[in-house]
C-alpha cells in the first residue's frame, strides 16, 4: 500500500513540554514521523510530508529515512501516489488547507484520513463541494492513533466508519483499507461511526470517559434504585449534557462552571449518593469540593452569556419540518463547520 503521512510531529512538545519519555516511555521521534516509520517497517511504501525541518532533530530524520520513509516538503507531490493520505497536521484551518491542496493530486479511489486535528465529518463538509463535483472517488475516514505514536500506549487506531447521520463519506473498501493499514503494524483497528471518533479517540476522550461513568451511574440509580421511568431518566441525562455543552459553547468552561455553581452542585449531588459503590461520584465530589482559590476566582470572574438550551436532535427535526430537508441539512453543515473556524 502507498501511504503519505502529513506532519512529522512537534518533538519539542512531546519531549520537553509533555515529557513523554519519562512519563510514558518510548523513544523519539514521536507522532506522525513514528507512524510513517511503523508503516514503512510493515512493508508499505511511505512518504512523510513535512515543510518545517526543525520539528525533528537530525538524528530523528536519520531514523525516519533509515526506516525506508521518503521525506519531502512538497505536500502536492506527496499526494500523487497515496492510497491513504493521513493528516497528522495542525488543528483546524491548517489541516483543512492541506486537505484542499492535495485533493486534486490524489490518485483514483484514495482516502483522506484525519487524526486528532479535525472530525472526519467536518472535514467532509468543508470539502463537500469538491468531493461531490470533482472527486467523487475520494473517501474521508480517520486513522486516529488515540495515543501518541512512539509511546507504548499506542496500541490501536480509531477508524472512521459510516457516520450515524448516514452520510456517504467513504466506501466500505476505503474504510477497510484504513483498518488493514492499522492492523499491518500490529495495532488493533476499532471502526466506529465517523462522527463519534473525536469523542472516543481525541483528547476529549477524558471528558467522554468521566461523563459516561456518570451517565451509567445515574441511569442505574435512577431506574433500579429510585425506580423512575427509563424515559424520564434519559431525558434528565439529555437535559444535563445539553445544558453543559450549550453553556461551554456560549460562555466557555469558566462561564459554564459559574452558572453551575460548584458549591451548590456538590450539595445537590450528595443527595444522589444512594449506594456504597458510587466511586465515580465520590471522586467527582472530592474534586469539585477542593477547587483552589485561583480556580474559584477564575470561575467567579466569568461571564455567563445568553444561551438557548435546546436538544440538538429536536432542533434539527424542527428545522427539517419548517425549512425542508435540504435547507435544514445545509444549515446543519454550516453549524458543524463553524466549530472549527
Amino acid at each position: 500500500m502507498k501511504v503519505t503521512v502529513y506532519g512529522a510531529g512537534n518533538q519539542k512538545l512531546y519531549t520537553e513540554e509533555l515529557n513523554l519519555p519519562e512519563k510514558y516511555g518510548g523513544e523519539a521521534p514521536y507522532g506522525g514521523s513514528r507512524m510513517a516509520m511503523e508503516f514503512a517497517q510493515a512493508g508499505h511504501e511511505v512518504t512523510l510530508a513535512e515543510p518545517v525541518r526543525d520539528v525533528l532533530e537530525d538524528e530523528h530524520w536519520n531514523l525516519v529515512e533509515e526506516a525506508g520513509v521518503t521525506v519531502t516538503d512538497n505536500d502536492k507531490e506527496a499526494a500523487a501516489d497515496a492510497d491513504v493520505a493521513i493528516l497528522f497536521t495542525p488543528f483546524g484551518k491548517g489541516t483543512v488547507r492541506i486537505a484542499r491542496d492535495i485533493l486534486p493530486e490524489l490518485p483514483e479511489g484514495a482516502v483522506i484520513a484525519n487524526t486528532c486535528t479535525v472530525s472526519p465529518v467536518v472535514l467532509y463538509y468543508v470539502l463537500e463541494k469538491e468531493l461531490k463535483m470533482d472527486r467523487t472517488d475520494i473517501g474521508v475516514s480517520s486513522m486516529h492513533p488515540a495515543a501518541v505514536p512512539g509511546t507504548p500506549q499506542h496500541e490501536h487506531y480509531v477508524i472512521g466508519g459510516r457516520p450515524t447521520a448516514e452520510l456517504d463519506i467513504a466506501t466500505d473498501e476505503q474504510i477497510s483499507r484504513c483498518a488493514e493499514l492499522a492492523e499491518s503494524t500490529g495495532k488493533t483497528a476499532y471502526v466506529v461511526p465517523a462522527d463519534v471518533t473525536s469523542a472516543v479517540a481525541d483528547m476529549g476522550s477524558l471528558v467522554t470517559a468521566v461523563a459516561l461513568a456518570g451517565v451509567l451511574d445515574y441511569y442505574y440509580v435512577g431506574t433500579q434504585i429510585i425506580k423512575a421511568p427509563e424515559e424520564m431518566v434519559e431525558k434528565q441525562i439529555l437535559m444535563t449534557l445539553q445544558t453543559m455543552a450549550s453553556l461551554v459553547e456560549t460562555s466557555g468552561v469558566d462561564g459554564m462552571a459559574r452558572a453551575m455553581n460548584p458549591e451548590l452542585l456538590v450539595k445537590s449531588a450528595k443527595s444522589m449518593h444512594l449506594l456504597d459503590e458510587q466511586e465515580e461520584l465520590d471522586a467527582a465530589l472530592r474534586k469539585i469540593s477542593q477547587l483552589n482559590d485561583d480556580v474559584m476566582k477564575w470561575i467567579e470572574g466569568a461571564d455567563v452569556k445568553h444561551t438557548d438550551l435546546v436538544a440538538a436532535q429536536a432542533l434539527t427535526g424542527e428545522l427539517k419540518t419548517v425549512m425542508g430537508d435540504r435547507a435544514a441539512e445545509g444549515t446543519i453543515r454550516r453549524c458543524m463547520r463553524k466549530m472549527f473556524e
